[in-house]
């Protein structure tokens, strides 16, 4: 659904829409977790705005599964059944029509309450213009966040809602200079995503951070035609939590839990555990991975399903380990495997973490 058609949609809706529930004293009904949280526009509560929560987004026009408007002060309560969804939430803010996406999408509720703070960006229509011979389709514009360019921010081009919109994307543009600019050309003719993300470390891929940037262009889906260039201004906003993996699966009992030391067994902060599916690891988003490790190096890895998963260590996501990156694999397995028992934690696992030394381990 486009932007603009979703915006009346959202101020036409009342609360008596079946599914819907904005009052936060009522426990949810049997088998339904509760989803909570206020939506702002530049600090400033966004009233009677509409939240919806998808199964999946993926610009169809579908329905959502449940919707809720928000109160004065920006407050929502929506139930649902225990899931995954994506949290999406349009509105009005002194007559600027504004677009939320939440950074944690896609958002998981299970038992109990999870709280979600939705800050809103204005509303975009993308610009086309004409672009070169040769070219393709060319996606550019500008990434700022509260009207000042943004730079060292990458572009990511998604065709669907697949991976969550999480990882590389099909494409990817260059960091964006201090003009907040950006282009991305040879794409073929299709509908696409877009997403922007700001890392305070410089990097390309991983977790955010607190103080990340990150922006979900509230057009999307946007087509791009062979030929042409399709302008958009990429609104970031900044991330106030640092939200773990436990955080997004939160609720699953299926866990891996352990430490992570170095070979002295010291332990190791700062560092990511990982797990992948598959025994060839590669360059490609890990199956699951715990926030970054305290003090103690302890970590924990919520997972979806059982099964056998390959486990292992590292500071950074992103490319082959660098030099001096601390980084090793679970070695209480000959291929560094750990079997997950859906429902039930493993624990007790340990991860040795090594410098990478130049020119390999």
């Amino acid at each position: 659904m486009k932007a603009s058609a979703r915006v009346g949609a959202a101020l036409l809706i009342a609360a008596a829409v079946a599914g819907l529930s904005s009052c936060a004293g009522i426990s949810p009904r049997k088998g339904e977790a509760v989803l909570s949280g206020r939506m702002t526009f530049r600090g400033a509560p966004v009233a009677g705005a509409r939240v919806d929560l998808f199964e999946r987004y993926d610009g169809s026009g579908k329905p959502p599964l449940r919707s809720v408007i928000t109160a004065q002060d920006g407050g929502f309560r929506a139930e649902a059944p225990s899931g995954r969804y994506f949290a999406v939430a349009e509105g009005t803010f002194e007559k600027t029509p504004v677009f939320a996406f939440s950074g944690q999408n896609p958002v998981r509720i299970d038992s109990g309450t999870r709280w979600l703070g939705m800050k809103a960006v204005p509303m975009e229509t993308p610009e086309i213009r004409p672009g070169l011979h040769g070219r393709g389709a060319v996606v550019a514009g500008e990434v700022v966040s509260g009207g000042v360019p943004v730079e060292n921010a990458f572009v990511y081009v998604y065709s669907g809602a697949g991976t969550g919109f999480k990882g590389m994307g099909i494409a990817m543009s260059p960091p964006t200079g201090p003009d907040g600019r950006f282009e991305i050309e040879h794409l073929p003719e299709s509908s696409y995503f877009l997403v922007a993300r700001r890392r305070g470390s410089g990097g390309m891929t991983g977790p955010l951070e607190k103080g990340d940037l990150f922006g979900f262009y509230p057009g999307n889906p946007v087509y791009a035609r062979d030929g042409a260039a399709t302008v958009v201004r990429m609104d970031l906003v900044e991330k106030e939590k640092v939200l773990s993996y436990s955080e997004v699966t939160s609720g699953t009992e299926t866990v891996l839990r352990g430490r992570v030391v170095d070979r002295g067994g010291r332990p190791q902060a700062g560092v990511y555990a990982f797990v992948y599916d598959d025994r060839v690891f590669g360059h490609r988003r890990p199956f699951g991975h715990s926030g970054r490790t305290g003090m103690d190096g302890t970590f924990a890895i919520y997972l979806d399903r059982p099964g056998t998963f390959y486990l292992g260590a590292r500071e950074n996501f992103g490319n082959s380990p660098k030099p001096g990156e601390r980084f090793g694999f679970y070695d209480g397995t000959p291929d560094h495997a750990v079997n997950a028992v859906s429902g039930k934690a493993v624990e007790g696992l340990t991860i040795i973490v090594e410098p990478i030394l130049a020119g390999g381990k």
